[in-house]
């Protein structure tokens, strides 16, 4: 009981299958002779020519080593621009030593100069042993 509309449906359907079959394959042979079109030997030769055309721009991340180098204008600044400070590891020794520092009554910038931690660091040794006043609710 197919009618003659769900007839032309089904063959337009399997005509549209056929085209979009020859657009994949003509697609894929374009794609396949793309580098000689353009006038490279290989394909490798193509992606590296296109590769050079970004020049660096558009990518994500630190930029190199050199270039930071060129942009700071003196010689200070450069050096500070390519060094890190290394992470601080927080022992159980180092946190006794800046209780009894903190409980000698100095003070907390100088602290976390001298154990080459910093001010944040402090202040959570600080609150995990207690030492550390809350606030007033109003």
């Amino acid at each position: 009981m197919i009618t003659d509309t769900q007839k032309q449906i089904a063959a337009a359907k399997a005509k549209l299958e056929a085209l979009e079959k020859k657009a994949a394959a003509e697609t894929s042979k374009k794609l396949g002779n793309l580098h000689k079109d353009a006038g490279f030997a290989t394909r490798a030769e193509l992606i590296a020519a296109l590769q050079g055309l970004e020049g660096g721009k558009g990518k994500r991340g630190r930029k190199p080593k050199a270039a930071t180098a060129k942009k700071a204008a003196p010689a200070k600044k450069a050096a500070k621009a390519t060094k890190r400070a290394k992470r601080a590891r927080i022992t159980e020794e180092l946190k006794s030593q800046v209780i009894a520092a903190v409980k000698a009554g100095d003070k907390g910038a100088a602290i976390a100069k001298a154990f080459g931690i910093s001010i944040p660091s402090l202040q959570n040794i600080k609150k995990a042993a207690g030492l550390t006043k809350t606030r007033a609710k109003k």
